[in-house]
């Protein structure tokens, strides 16, 4: 339980101290005390449920050099130097500059402190916290290189104050603050006065020590190991998480009158735990693991039932977890189609005995809807429902609490449980999670202490950028760790990557005998694959043919490019042929979240007849159709293997795959070392690995490509540059930007198309009502910034059904603007048959990204 610092034993003035205060006027200023109290009693709830003492034991033991026996003196001190940043980040609002301006206080008796820059708080706390604590340290009876490890947390604490308010940038440039003796050289000199009266003498800053002090950390910064670097980067973003939650929880309750009692911590895994075993789906696996369970590779060579594999494989991995509880990454390798994401579901719950929350994390977003629909019918007799939350971009915010009249309080919570992630079960995108182990603004760090004793499945993993899968295995293995996290990495294709992060990020494999399932015959023979049209020049016309000699009014063909102009051409020439008499669809990354729903439903909830689908890469991996025949562009190992997926996924027809060779890679599939050529399957070696499904044999190769040409390189591209440089220095916004998962491309604008689109319900949705709706929310000055979130979040669920990217072009002609966003009226004439017509769209000025 912390003890914190009193108010009292830092200042003793005879006038008041405000925190915060109502714009409105209804509530009397908030003095320090009060704000403070509040923030202190919601790090006593955080402590509880998150089990705080726990994570910064380990993150101590990260910071210690191997051997070192834990005494409880030395973690007790850490531990009261991690909460006594709750009471310090606002002791700076002592500033008189803020008093005035900011809280309108007429009893300060002095108007401005020399060394502040006007109403600054943030700085000037980290300035009183580091003063309170280096004296402390450097007369303790802490060995050298103790003190030495105290230093720099101290630092990183303030640090971390200092930061509450803003995005992260560096420590570096916090410690340069204290090289200029010129500012806090002037501020340290005026304190050294008394000039604010009541606040306690400096015990440790002098202006001529100021430098000092900074020199000592970088000194002591540069000795510092990888493994502390990397839980100095984690280390901050958690003390970040935790100080700013108890500040927001806290300003809220005294704004809003809201209080928040818990932050969406599973407490009973059986609450989850007991309908899925109850569930028609895991009876059935039950039941054969009574009857049947057990069969090696050659007992199961005939089977002729995918199911039965599907059970197995779930059976061996839940056996695999068993044996080893306590590791941190396990690695679910299984063919496409074989039930991975059913397996991982029942890992996560068998694991959630160790963890307080479940993240389900996808490559997509088409695939967390595709998943959260299955997890809402397993689970639709359970209360727990309603606690699985998807969040991305495109969901409503959603208040997990009763909303009763629209009241204040419900958008409060629901606003806040969005931010801090107060969920139980969450499905999002690897685009948010990666922000919220990386990203540096403040929003992206809000979250980071719920990873705090998480189940964490990542899906599909093969789609992250290769360039940095080695840094991604590196931290994801150290936070795991810090955080007290279990972590279940999937692929059909990547057999790991334990070998780019050395012998310390090991990962346990939940598949022991892989070949059981990879050379199956309902998995290594349920598709035949022609290269028939690879060995050939291949036209659109010769692709044409292909296609119709193969069409008939019963089957489902798949026809992907790599190219959308691509996809584009062959699409209108399937259109204008009158041979071809069974539906034909495009699917590409230009289509509408609607449009894409509209036409892949039916397909799969097996509704649909014969039928012609082209589509970009968009439609590959996790994607839940089942096709019977495709014809794929190729491209890189993954997405082929991938693709044969959707093929023949029930395996009750014969399936097949034609590979041709129409389009470049290098423009889609930038500093991707997979598409040389050597890779593809322009390589007899490449056909091969892809029919005996020998994913190891490939990615050794393309993963030694990886280490010597980026990993090993002493360019700012090596990792000894990286991790010795970027992360020893927490240069936040360098790593954030290395490890985006997604190049960011700033040729791109949102367009807004409107159109009226007919629901599944049958509602009709106007989409130039929907634009005027989000606009006269943006500007309603009327309600609360909560409720105005909240709102603001459904109307843009809507709106994202009309949005589509196009390359930026100043000279469009819109016919409104708010924002990035460009709205044009009349939409639905740009559209034939219910598909966008790119021709007649970009005559107006909208050019489409590649």
């Amino acid at each position: 339980m912390a003890d914190f610092v009193s108010w009292n034993d830092i200042f003793n003035g005879e006038y008041p101290i405000f925190a915060h205060r109502m714009e409105n006027g209804k509530k009397e200023n908030e003095n320090i005390q009060e704000h403070i109290l509040l923030c202190e009693k919601y790090f006593c709830r955080i402590e509880k449920e998150k089990e705080l003492p726990e994570i910064i034991h380990r993150f101590l033991m990260r910071h210690l050099p191997e051997g070192t026996a834990m005494e409880k003196k030395l973690e007790d001190f850490v531990y009261d130097m991690f909460c006594q940043m709750i009471p310090f980040h606002d002791f700076g609002k002592v500033n008189p500059q803020f008093q005035i301006l900011k809280m309108g206080n007429k009893r300060i008796p002095v108007t401005r402190l020399e060394g502040l820059s006007g109403s600054e708080h943030s700085l000037f706390s980290a300035f009183l916290y580091l003063d309170y604590y280096l004296t402390r340290i450097e007369h303790s009876d802490f060995e050298d290189y103790i003190q030495d490890i105290l230093f720099v947390l101290l630092w990183e604490n303030a640090y971390v104050i200092s930061r509450h308010h803003s995005n992260m940038d560096s420590l570096s440039s916090f410690i340069e603050k204290f090289d200029a003796d010129d500012v806090l050289g002037e501020l340290t000199e005026a304190l050294d006065r008394n000039a604010i009266p009541g606040l306690k003498e400096l015990q440790s800053f002098s202006k001529e020590n100021l430098i000092k002090k900074a020199k000592r950390l970088r000194r002591i910064k540069k000795k510092f190991t990888r493994q502390q670097d990397i839980a100095g980067y984690f280390y901050v973003r958690f003390a970040y998480s935790v100080l700013v939650s108890c500040d927001y929880y806290a300003t809220t309750e005294y704004m809003e009158d809201v209080e928040i009692e818990s932050f969406g911590s599973i407490c009973n895994g059986e609450d989850f735990s007991k309908p899925y075993a109850d569930s028609e789906l895991v009876n059935k696996i039950k039941k054969y693991e009574r009857e049947s369970y057990g069969r090696n590779s050659e007992n199961l060579k005939n089977c002729e039932e995918i199911n039965v594999m599907r059970s197995e494989m779930y059976l061996d991995a839940e056996k695999m977890l068993q044996r080893y509880p306590n590791e941190l990454i396990y690695f679910l390798e299984a063919p496409t189609g074989s039930g991975k994401s059913n397996t991982a579901l029942n890992l996560s719950l068998k694991l959630l005995g160790t963890g307080k929350k479940i993240f389900y994390i996808y490559p997509f977003n088409t695939l967390v809807d595709q998943n959260k629909i299955i997890l809402q019918d397993i689970f639709k007799h359970s209360e727990v429902k309603e606690q699985i939350v998807t969040v991305n971009s495109l969901t409503p915010i959603k208040g997990i609490h009763a909303k009763e009249d629209n009241t204040e309080e419900y958008y409060q919570k629901a606003l806040l449980d969005r931010q801090f992630l107060n969920y139980p079960f969450i499905l999002s995108t690897h685009v948010s999670f990666f922000e919220t182990l990386f990203g540096n603004g403040r929003e992206n760090l809000f979250s980071f202490v719920q990873l705090s004793g998480s189940v964490v499945i990542l899906d599909e993993i093969q789609s992250y950028r290769n360039s940095i899968w080695a840094e991604i295995i590196i931290f994801l293995r150290e936070c795991a760790f810090l955080m007290g996290m279990k972590i279940i990495i999937m692929s059909a294709t990547l057999p790991g990557l334990e070998v780019l992060g050395g012998k310390e990020c090991t990962v346990t494999r939940l598949i022991e005998d892989r070949n059981k399932y990879y050379k199956n015959p309902l998995f290594l023979e349920r598709v035949k694959i022609s290269y028939e049209l690879l060995d050939q020049k291949m036209t659109m016309d010769t692709l044409l043919d292909q296609v119709k000699r193969h069409c008939t009014p019963n089957k489902k063909i798949l026809v992907t490019f790599i190219r959308k102009d691509s996809a584009y051409e062959f699409y209108n020439r399937l259109l204008a042929d009158e041979d071809i008499n069974i539906p034909v669809n495009l699917i590409t990354g230009d289509d509408s979240e609607y449009e894409r729903e509209m036409i892949l439903r039916p397909i799969r909830e097996k509704k649909a007849g014969g039928l012609i689908l082209v589509s970009t890469q968009v439609i590959e991996a996790g994607i839940d159709i089942d096709m019977d025949l495709g014809f794929k562009d190729i491209s890189k190992l993954d997405s082929e293997e991938q693709f044969l997926g959707r093929i023949n996924r029930s395996y009750k027809n014969d399936g097949m795959v034609y590979f041709f060779d129409m389009d470049k890679t290098e423009r889609i599939y930038r500093d991707d070392y997979r598409t040389d050529e050597k890779f593809t399957l322009r390589q007899p070696r490449m056909r091969e690995i892809l029919r005996q499904k020998e994913f190891g044999d490939y990615y050794q190769e393309v993963l030694e490509v990886l280490r010597m040409q980026r990993n090993e390189s002493t360019s700012s591209d090596g990792l000894e540059r990286f991790f010795g440089e970027t992360v020893k220095n927490l240069n936040f916004a360098m790593v954030a930007d290395r490890m985006k998962l997604i190049e960011p491309d700033n040729r791109r604008m949102s367009l807004v198309l409107c159109r009226r689109l007919v629901m599944e319900n049958g509602i009709i949705l106007d989409g130039w009502e929907v634009w005027n709706q989000y606009l006269e929310l943006l500007h309603n000055q009327t309600i609360s910034f909560a409720r105005k979130q909240v709102e603001l979040s459904e109307v843009r669920s809507k709106l994202n059904m009309f949005i589509y990217q196009v390359k930026w072009n100043q000279d469009l002609n819109y016919d409104d603007v708010c924002g990035e966003l460009y709205c044009i009226k009349d939409g639905e004439q740009y559209f034939i048959n219910g598909k966008l017509d790119r021709q007649s769209l970009e005559s107006r000025g909208a050019l489409f990204v590649d």
